[in-house]
């Protein structure tokens, strides 16, 4: 066992404790505000992006607001529309009602999760421990990746991994955030 592997177990039971003394509800309401909320927020934007700009109402309101860039004119005008002023409209708008669905679903589930009653209780505290461990897996995952980007698979960091009991170098080396990032820069290529 290496000193990757205690500190492993030490995280690991910690993440674990504490999902059950914060329960599923609060863990959840935790791992999904500040900075972590917003860039889910903006994950979800992406992938909602192109859906949501064809629906016809969408599409409506946005020839409007190109049109009437366009009746009137002006310098300032043709500058709006040069830069796509009804997207940037419509992403921030996508964007605010993103953050208010996904703040008003986290505090609805963390109601639900939270009632008073012995089940429910039992309940909120081992999806809390589960919620707990996931998350310390994606964030030891994202870690692993920001490391990689760092010193490569193949630096010190790597090689102090080796001979892990949890196989902590192979997953370092076949991270699979890798292959999110490698597919999110490719269609960015492609398009």
């Amino acid at each position: 066992m290496i000193t990757a592997d205690v500190i492993a177990i030490i995280l690991m039971l910690a993440f674990f404790f504490g999902g059950i003394i914060l329960g599923f509800g609060k863990t959840l309401k935790l791992l999904t505000s500040g900075l972590v909320g917003k860039i889910i927020s903006v994950v979800v934007c992406y992938f909602l992006f192109g859906v949501v700009l064809y629906i016809p109402f969408v599409q409506s309101l946005l020839d409007k607001m190109i049109f009437a860039l366009k009746e009137n004119g002006n310098f300032i005008c043709k500058v709006l529309l040069f830069i796509r002023l009804d997207l940037i409209v419509f992403a921030v708008s996508l964007f605010i009602f993103v953050q208010l669905l996904r703040r008003w679903a986290v505090g609805l589930i963390k109601s639900f999760f939270e009632i008073d009653t012995k089940p429910m209780r039992i309940i909120n505290m081992v999806l809390g421990a589960a919620l707990g461990l996931i998350a310390l897996v994606i964030f030891t995952l994202v870690i692993f990746q920001v490391i990689a980007w760092i010193g490569g698979t193949e630096g010190e960091f790597y090689q102090s991994l080796s001979g892990s009991v949890f196989k902590l170098d192979e997953i370092f080396k076949n991270n699979p955030v890798n292959s999110i990032f490698k597919t999110i820069i490719k269609s960015f290529k492609t398009e």
